[in-house]
């Protein structure tokens, strides 16, 4: 039995190395796809899907947005057309002004709701930021822009309506009930959607008629 324990020890320690080294060769071939940016991260996969929704879609409405909007409960209609839910999760204003010309160039929208703003809170670029968005997009709708708050706070919210405002954007703050944030103080309860989502689809409505 004493002659045998090195050799049931060198097999313990031999599994263990190979293990070992197996599992850093995957963690190494995990990493080169992350720095090579082989994966696909959820903007990427959400990009995707939102090409993937607008095909085959004539004249949509698209909701352009961050997590607020890609959690949202969103019509799949109004005004006849479809509703095309493009938000995306961790999304500033800075990205959606460089996400909206690749989804739109080629088709462009019936109406570009912008719903951004939630991850640009505190940013002292707010106002200058939502303005270069509206800039650039505005040629992408054919109606006039729609803005809808989703910042949490306040401040960041009057700077996107000044910028929506000065360019003659209408800008809608729902009033949202009390207890309307999750524990994070940024996305919505379900009582939220309830106010924040019949505001959305007014404004659109009032545009899509006038």
């Amino acid at each position: 039995m004493r002659r045998a324990l090195p050799w049931v020890l060198a097999i313990i320690f031999l599994v263990g190395f190979v293990a070992s080294f197996t599992e850093l060769q995957r963690m190494r071939t995990r990493f080169g796809e992350v720095s090579q940016h082989r994966f696909h991260d959820h903007a990427a996969v959400r990009e995707f899907m939102i090409r993937a929704a607008l095909t085959g879609a004539t004249a949509p409405i698209v909701v352009l947005g961050d997590s607020i909007t890609e959690m949202a409960p969103l019509p799949r209609q109004l005004c006849g057309r479809p509703v095309i839910n493009a938000g995306v999760g961790g999304q500033t204003i800075r990205d959606a002004k460089q996400l909206a010309p690749r989804l739109l160039e080629d088709q462009g929208a019936f109406l570009l709701v912008l719903a951004v703003g939630a991850n640009d809170a505190g940013s002292p670029t707010a106002q200058r930021d939502f303005a270069d968005l509206i800039d650039t997009v505005k040629p992408l709708s054919t109606r006039p822009l729609v803005a809808i708050a989703v910042a949490a706070d306040g401040a960041t919210n009057q700077a996107i309506e000044v910028a929506a405002v000065a360019r003659n954007i209408r800008f809608i703050d729902p009033h949202l009930p009390s207890g309307a944030k999750m524990s994070d103080g940024i996305h919505f309860t379900a009582a939220a959607y309830k106010a924040w989502v019949p505001a959305l689809e007014a404004a659109i409505s009032a545009e899509c008629t006038m």
